[in-house]
């Protein structure tokens, strides 16, 4: 357990310390205009696009190096064959351990805040998500109970939780997206972006769903043994 935890927080620091420049991809005269165009202001669109980048670039190296890339919003196989719940090899001691029942506790949590703030949204399609999204949803928290619950599996079943898990980022991401009002327009949602919304909605509900359904309620610990039968008295010696 401790080997896959320390394997977790050397992942995840180096996702942190991993900070493509895409400007290094571009062509010198494409750097050059992009450098020399004028910036008409500092928008709280911009930090709002900072935070979804930095989201985006936590989805995708959720879990340590072996993460695949997401593609358009979904998470690629790439030919690697999915675990199913009834195959999966799970550590019942670290499953029963306390940090991972803690993770998985939060996890269903995150479940249940999602179906409510999707029935609010379903009773007011104009209602104002992000929020409440921000304030159900800590991205980095729930990265770290995705990382915890997901020790109990052997290599192979990992394959199939890191992809969940990278859904699952990912789902948040693009629901606070799908949700923004830009700036300057009517808090109204036209129809196409109600069902977008409720697309992402949807998702998450099925990838927590799905990710959830590999851990078993744990299993009660054995009675203790019989106390011993008292000693026979020895016989007098008179």
């Amino acid at each position: 357990m401790a080997f896959r935890l320390a394997t977790l927080t050397c992942g995840l620091a180096t996702a942190s310390a991993f900070s493509p420049t895409t400007a290094a991809c571009r062509p010198a005269a494409a750097s050059t205009r992009a450098a020399a165009a004028p910036r008409c202001e500092a928008s709280a669109e911009e930090g709002i696009f900072s935070r979804r980048a930095v989201l985006a670039g936590v989805a995708g190296a959720v879990i340590g190096l072996g993460s695949q890339p997401v593609t358009a919003g979904y998470v690629t196989s790439l030919g690697i064959e999915t675990t199913k719940p009834k195959d999966a090899d799970i550590d019942d001691d670290l499953l029963a351990s306390k940090p991972v029942q803690a993770s998985i506790n939060n996890l269903n949590g995150y479940k249940s805040a999602a179906n409510s703030l999707k029935s609010q949204f379903d009773a007011n399609t104009d209602l104002e998500l992000i929020p409440a999204i921000r304030k159900e949803f800590d991205f980095s928290k729930l990265r770290d109970d995705l990382n915890v619950a997901s020790t109990v599996f052997d290599d192979t079943t990992q394959l199939t939780i890191d992809r969940l898990s990278r859904s699952i980022l990912y789902d948040l991401t693009e629901l606070e997206n799908a949700s923004r009002f830009k700036k300057g327009e009517a808090a109204t949602r036209t129809p196409k972006k109600v069902a977008n919304v409720a697309k992402w909605f949807g998702k998450l509900e099925v990838d927590l769903t799905s990710f959830l359904a590999y851990f078993p309620a744990v299993k009660p610990a054995p009675p203790p043994p019989p106390p011993p039968p008292p000693a026979a008295e020895a016989p007098s010696s008179e």
